[in-house]
C-alpha cells in the first residue's frame, strides 16, 4: 500500500489503559495495525536526549514511521532578527532530536507576520530557508523538512505559498498538507473528491505528502479546534479517501483529531482498504 496511517501523539484510551510513557505508544499503535506516528514537539522540547533515542529505537524495533512535529514557536517571516534567531534555535532543535529518535519528517509552520504584504513575507521566507539549508546541510542529510499548510488566514502557508517553499530544494522539502486547516481558511469549501485532487494537483512535481487530516470547527478567522472523525463537521470523510486512491498518492495520513487519534487514524485506514477494495480506479494521466 502507498499510504500508511497513524496519529499525532497519544490518545486518551492510551493513558486510560495504563500506558504512561511514549516509550510504549510504538507496541500500542503497531497492535492496531497503524504504522505512522508523529511526535508532537509542538509546545517545546521537554524529553532528555536518552529517552529521545529510546523512544526511536521502539518504533523502528515495530517498523513504525516516525515523524516530529517542530514547535509552534517558529516563526521564518518575522522581519524582527531576535525572532528569525530564536525560530532557527527552534528548528535545529527539533531536527537534532529528530535525528536521535530516527525520525525522517520535521513538519513545521512557517509563521505570520501581520501588516506585511504576503509577497514580502513569502520571499522572507524562503531567503531565510534557503540559508538555513546552507548551514545545516549535514544536519538534515537524513530528513525531510515539511513545511505545512496553515489554519488561520492571517498565517502565511496557503497551498501556493507551500509550492513555493518546497520548490526552494525538491530533494530536501516536503509539502505537509493539513486539509483540516484547508477547510477552515477556506470555510468549509473541501466537499468534493475534485475540490482534494485540485489541491494534489498543484504540486505538480511531487506524487509523495505528509498528509494531516482530521475534521474541524472554524470561524471567519480560520480554525477554531480539531475534532473527532464523525462528530458532525467538515471535511468530508470518502471524498478525502476516493482522491489519494485515484491520484495514487503516496506517503503519510497523520490523524489530529484530539483524544481520538489513533482509533480515528483506524477509522481512516479501515474505510480507505474498504474503498479501495470496491475498485477505486487510478485516474488516467492527463485527466
Amino acid at each position: 500500500m502507498n499510504l500508511i496511517f497513524g496519529p499525532a501523539g497519544n490518545e486518551e484510551l492510551f493513558y486510560r489503559s495504563g500506558f504512561k510513557s511514549t516509550l510504549d505508544s510504538a507496541k500500542y499503535i503497531s497492535k492496531m495495525g497503524l504504522f505512522a506516528f508523529e511526535y508532537p514537539l509542538t509546545h517545546g522540547i521537554r524529553l532528555s536526549e536518552k529517552t529521545a533515542v529510546k523512544i526511536g529505537e521502539s518504533f523502528k524495533r515495530e517498523n513504525i514511521k516516525l515523524s516530529i512535529h517542530a514547535p509552534y514557536y517558529i516563526n521564518i517571516t518575522s522581519p524582527n532578527p531576535e525572532i528569525l534567531e530564536k525560530s532557527e534555535k527552534h528548528l535545529i532543535k527539533a531536527i537534532q532530536f529528530g535525528n536521535l529518535m530516527s525520525a525522517d519528517r520535521i513538519i513545521f509552520h512557517p509563521g505570520s507576520s501581520k501588516g506585511d504584504e504576503r509577497e514580502i513575507v513569502l520571499e522572507r521566507s524562503i531567503i531565510f530557508l534557503e540559508q538555513f539549508i546552507c548551514k545545516n546541510m549535514k544536519l538534515i542529510e537524513n530528513i525531510k523538512l515539511c513545511p505545512e499548510t496553515h489554519g488561520k488566514s492571517i498565517s502565511l502557508g496557503n497551498v501556493d505559498e507551500i509550492v513555493e517553499i518546497c520548490k526552494i530544494n525538491p530533494d530536501i522539502f516536503l509539502p505537509a498538507i493539513d486539509f483540516a486547516h484547508l477547510f477552515a481558511v477556506g470555510k468549509g469549501n473541501l466537499t468534493q473528491e475534485r475540490d482534494f485532487t485540485n489541491i494534489f494537483k498543484k504540486f505538480k512535481d511531487y506524487k509523495e505528502f505528509h498528509i494531516h487530516f482530521s475534521q474541524i470547527e472554524f470561524n471567519d478567522k480560520g480554525e477554531v479546534r480539531h475534532k473527532s472523525l464523525n462528530s458532525g463537521f467538515g471535511p468530508p470523510i470518502d471524498p478525502f479517501l476516493l482522491s489519494l486512491l485515484k491520484n495514487s498518492i503516496r506517503g503519510r495520513v497523520i490523524v489530529e483529531t484530539p483524544g481520538t487519534q489513533a482509533r480515528d487514524a483506524k477509522i481512516l485506514l479501515e474505510r480507505f482498504l474498504e474503498l479501495e477494495g470496491k475498485g477505486a480506479k487510478p485516474i488516467r494521466q492527463g485527466t
